[in-house]
């Protein structure tokens, strides 16, 4: 095809962006920016048009019998790079340049295959043809300066090819990211900075120059910006780039030193200053090593008490998060009351029986396999509570969560990292063996789609996706994109107060819901007086179904008839106590089931010759004795109220004591 275009106005009227052209024709000076203009638009992917210029007329000639027999071939290859099968490329790519030479970008994507194939020298003579076919193919420009810069470490070089590409198209934004990140391999922060900034002044989503802005700002010091800067490369790239785990390793060491350079008390103070204003009570901070979750909230009201009190681990990572995360759930609680629209969630024994009973079978198939009622029981229980806690906190922790990233920015580290560590935990609990072999479907399947659901907002926040390692099936995976869209509904519209619809909603979904009940807080309120928990923002009394049945304290062994026996028996629990003081919960809860499932094949404590190994705690042998301490120590963590069967309380108090004062 042939194209014929006289050069005057209308040409120009055309071709609005040579104006420049028009001016240089009028001073009979060279047309190529015309021609040049005219030869981009009438580029076809890699098919460029043969442009001439004789006297008022520009010819432009089209291969379209080129474009009509290769585009297909090219598209495939295309989409084969796309997806990583360099070796279904190759083979079309070498039959398209020996029909047709003289396409720029057949050499162009035959040297990057090279070059992710680890073929440097192969790679640079393909592009070294790309640009003798096309000088200005930037493409093939920044991709020579990338291996010299990459592979042969000739930074000289590499800049060389940068800038000439910069001076075919002054505005290309990956150059100048490459020249950026070429001058921070020099240790030219200052430059590189420049430079970066410049490519992300053309392009603002490009995650290249994003993750080198905040590489930069890691080096100068600025850990805060550092960490902003990873967290919106996240954002920018799919899990399949290459700068996506750089972007997600660089978010957790700028947290990891914002962390330690920010100090949240100023923020935390703030807010629970004015919280005790508006709740009518003053907060008082403790640290309590003993209780089983990070850090949590006491009600004053649920505890006959003129003050709240906020109770937290000292060494949990970025616990500061979970602090103020403790304080929004008293704010919605404060919020609510206010509004006369206070609801708590309650779970009854009647409840709990109901529970059993749907789970019969679980419970059948754990006495088959010989596990002891006690270990059986105090497993059913776990489910009970732990299936009830997470669809009350599910939704309230969401609202709880984006308040906290948007309220305060500088907490964004300690939010990142503390979610992180329990999406983690999350995750583990979700594929662990144990819960494929026992726990309820009904029970596991809710566990999941309720956890996915927060991995979903984790995603939204910060960029990296954890969904995948859930492991979850594809109705999983919609029924929770489902509740996080519905989550986010709420949120844009303000209702984060109405979280409640949102518990009885999804518990419907979930088939778990006649296994609590919300009631209004004032009929509570003015009801007989009870001794209740508050968790979370509406305001949550725990099921404790145990409490006021005259629980014994289980069965003394043969061997605490023997004052060494019982020092033997407090040193084990110390030994217990030592080792699950750096644990968290998900870990002291595998050790404790793992030691009660090993119960069914019968564990003896006084045969001291005997040893036993766990998967939980690998390398390490234990007598039966030493077995039965962990595991009642462990369940005194996981919940002190479950009956183990074993009399080892006096000998446990002593062991505190010890660890105590050590």
């Amino acid at each position: 095809m042939i194209i014929i275009h006289k050069i005057d106005d209308f040409l120009f009227n055309l071709f609005p962006a040579a104006k420049e052209a028009k001016e240089a024709k009028e001073a009979g000076k060279d047309l190529s920016l015309l021609k040049e203009e005219i030869a981009n638009y009438y580029t076809f992917g890699p098919f460029k048009p043969k442009v001439e210029i004789q006297d008022d007329l520009i010819t432009v000639e089209i291969d379209t019998s080129a474009i009509t027999s290769q585009k297909s071939d090219f598209d495939t290859v295309v989409k084969y790079c796309e997806t990583g099968k360099f070796h279904k490329a190759k083979p079309i790519l070498e039959k398209l340049i020996k029909k047709n030479p003289t396409v720029s970008e057949y050499h162009r994507i035959l040297g990057q295959i090279y070059s992710d194939e680890g073929r440097q020298e192969e790679a640079i003579n393909c592009l070294i043809d790309a640009l003798r076919w096309d000088p200005k193919n930037t493409h093939a420009l920044t991709m020579m300066g990338n291996i010299f810069a990459r592979s042969k470490n000739d930074i000289t070089t590499a800049m060389s090819y940068y800038e000439q590409a910069l001076v075919v198209k002054p505005d290309d934004h990956i150059a100048m990211n490459n020249i950026g990140a070429n001058l921070m391999q020099l240790g030219r922060v200052d430059d590189a900075q420049r430079y970066f900034e410049q490519a992300l002044s053309i392009n603002s989503a490009y995650p290249n120059t994003l993750y080198g802005l905040g590489m930069v700002s890691g080096m100068k010091g600025n850990h805060l910006v550092a960490f902003d800067y990873a967290i919106q490369s996240l954002k920018k790239c799919k899990p399949g780039y290459p700068v996506y785990g750089n972007a997600f390793e660089l978010a957790q060491q700028a947290g990891l030193r914002s962390v330690e350079s920010i100090d949240p008390a100023e923020m935390f103070n703030q807010y629970s200053r004015q919280l005790a204003v508006e709740s009518g009570k003053v907060i008082d901070v403790i640290q309590d090593d003993s209780i089983p979750t990070p850090a949590k909230i006491e009600i004053a009201e649920n505890y006959g008490r003129d003050k709240h009190i906020i109770k937290f681990k000292k060494d949990r990572l970025a616990v500061a998060h979970l602090m103020m995360h403790e304080l929004v759930h008293l704010d919605l609680i404060t919020q609510c009351r206010k509004r006369n629209a206070n609801f708590l969630f309650v779970s009854t024994k009647e409840q709990q029986a109901l529970f059993i009973r749907d789970n019969e079978p679980t419970i059948q198939k754990l006495n088959r396999e010989g596990l002891p009622d006690e270990a059986i029981t105090g497993y059913i229980t776990f489910l009970f509570n732990g299936i009830n806690s997470q669809i009350y906190n599910s939704s309230v922790d969401l609202f709880i969560e984006a308040f906290l990233y948007k309220t305060y920015p500088n907490l964004r580290p300690f939010q990142f990292l503390s979610l992180l560590s329990l999406l983690k935990e999350y995750i583990e609990g979700a594929t662990s063996k144990e819960a494929l072999e026992h726990a309820p479907v009904r029970v596991r399947n809710a566990n999941i789609i309720l956890s996915l659901t927060h991995a979903f907002q984790f995603r939204d926040l910060f960029g990296f996706d954890l969904t995948h390692l859930f492991k979850a099936t594809s109705t999983q995976v919609k029924l929770a994109k489902e509740f996080h869209t519905e989550y986010l509904k709420y949120l844009r519209n303000d209702k984060s107060l109405d979280a409640h619809l949102l518990i009885l909603k999804w518990a419907k979904e979930l088939r778990i819901e006649n296994y609590f009940s919300l009631i209004d807080g004032n009929d509570y309120r003015s009801g007989p007086a009870t001794s209740a928990e508050s968790v979370v923002d509406i305001e949550f009394i725990k099921p404790s179904p145990l409490e006021g049945e005259g629980k014994g304290e289980g069965t003394s062994l043969d061997i605490q008839q023997d004052p060494a026996g019982q020092a033997a028996i407090t040193m084990y629990c110390l030994s217990a106590l030592q080792y699950f003081e750096d644990k968290e919960l998900p870990e002291i809860q595998k050790v404790g089931f793992e030691i009660a499932m090993l119960g069914r094949q019968g564990i003896d404590p006084a045969n001291h010759d005997k040893k036993y190994s766990l998967k939980s705690i690998p390398g390490k042998e234990f007598s039966g004795l030493q077995l039965l301490a962990y595991m009642y120590a462990a369940f005194q963590v996981i919940d002190p109220f479950l009956d183990t069967g074993l009399a080892f309380k006096k000998e446990y108090k002593e062991a505190k004591k010890l660890h105590e004062k050590r």
